[in-house]
């Protein structure tokens, strides 16, 4: 049985919308609610679970133990569930809740687990898994409404959805200005927490600082202060890779870290095919190459795109966490021997739209050339454009 005490808030007189605010475990409120059901356009009110945003969260405070999270979590019982006037006669299997007043001010809550299936979480699902899954108990301010339609909780999720921004660029700009002291410790610490924010810590700080990311350690760029480090790997790779895939997948600007998974899952399966790290990078020089990077993203983008295009999937890219991309990675790279990305290519200068159609239209000779045997031919390098040196013409 769990018991919360806190204050019920009503914010317009005489409205049915009140709720109560308190503060519970993240883990312990894991176990009474669920995310919501309800459909909106292409998916749930509540967005799908996606295991690389609760993660984020998790690392998130994992970070610093001054990473902390204020924002409350938004509940709802449906109208459904009971309210039980004696919290005495509430047991595991009564799916029914208690509110008592305690005073003036003070309420107490009483519920347990046999409410989950008429508990809702309208906001902060990826906040709550995230908090949960870290190894300390951490507190949670909660706003749940007693009782709420269907129709309620769907009008709830778009208010909350909608009426939230990011801090403006502008104002970012100030802050530089007037306390220039912070601006590294800030985008160190933004950065080590996954957070991208313009000025601060960009997606390629996030992509070489993250653990998690298969860039990690790789990125060419002044921000790479690895002791020992080799950077291989140029920014404007991953710049216009992620701008394929925003580009292809208009619902991953709203969240900055699906377009960011993507890329993970994509790069994590091609580096694990060849057993690539940050150690042995420069060891597959055509492969790190900026337009093979871009050239890489962009077919696979392009098979994805295809693949959930909403004229017949109605499913989203982050649907399965990225599964698909990685599979749509492997099977690019089957067949595709190591020596393509580790001997040196005659062909220079790749780095156009040109340049980046013959990388694309070499891959697909060798698919075809291994296809059918399992192996490839022992002249299979004459029959590519990239280890020969073109005539001027």
């Amino acid at each position: 049985m769990h018991k919360y005490r806190g204050f019920l808030v009503e914010q317009q007189a005489g409205t049915d919308a009140t709720f109560l605010v308190f503060v519970a475990n993240a883990k312990e409120i894991t176990t009474w609610a669920h995310a919501d059901n309800i459909k909106l356009d292409r998916g749930n009110v509540q967005r799908a679970l996606v295991d690389a945003r609760w993660r984020q969260i998790k690392r998130f405070f994992g970070a610093s133990l001054n990473n902390v999270i204020p924002t409350s979590v938004t509940i709802a019982f449906d109208e459904g569930l009971p309210h039980i006037d004696d919290p005495t006669t509430l047991t595991d299997d009564v799916a029914g809740y208690s509110m008592q007043q305690i005073d003036d001010d003070l309420w107490e809550l009483t519920l347990s687990n046999a409410v989950q299936d008429h508990t809702y979480i309208l906001d902060g699902q990826h906040r709550l898994r995230g908090m949960a899954e870290v190894e300390a108990e951490i507190p949670v301010p909660v706003c749940l409404f007693p009782s709420m339609s269907k129709l309620e909780r769907a009008f709830q999720f778009v208010t909350i959805n909608n009426k939230s921004h990011k801090v403006p660029t502008d104002n970012l700009k100030a802050l530089i200005a007037n306390f220039d002291m912070i601006e590294i410790p800030l985008r160190d610490r933004l950065t080590q927490a996954s957070v991208t924010v313009p000025r601060f810590a960009t997606f390629v700080d996030v992509l070489n600082e993250d653990p998690e990311s298969p860039f990690y350690k790789m990125v060419n760029w002044v921000n790479n202060r690895f002791p020992g480090a080799e950077p291989v790997v140029q920014p404007t790779a991953l710049e216009n890779s992620l701008k394929a895939i925003t580009r292809a997948f208009p619902e991953t600007k709203e969240d900055e870290s699906d377009a960011l998974s993507v890329l993970y899952a994509i790069w994590k399966a091609i580096f694990a095919t060849y057993g690539i790290t940050a150690d042995n990078a420069g060891r597959y020089p055509n492969l790190v190459l900026k337009a093979t990077i871009q050239s890489l993203s962009e077919m696979i983008v392009d098979q994805l795109k295809a693949q959930y295009d909403i004229a017949f999937n109605d499913h989203p890219i982050m649907g399965d966490d990225g599964k698909s991309a990685g599979d749509a990675a492997r099977n690019l790279m089957t067949g595709v021997p190591a020596e393509f990305w580790q001997d040196v290519w005659a062909l220079k200068s790749l780095d156009t739209s040109a340049g980046r159609d013959i990388i694309q239209d070499d891959l697909r000779r060798l698919k075809k050339l291994v296809r059918g045997t399992g192996r490839l031919p022992a002249d299979w390098k004459a029959q590519l454009a990239v280890y020969r040196i073109m005539d001027d013409d």
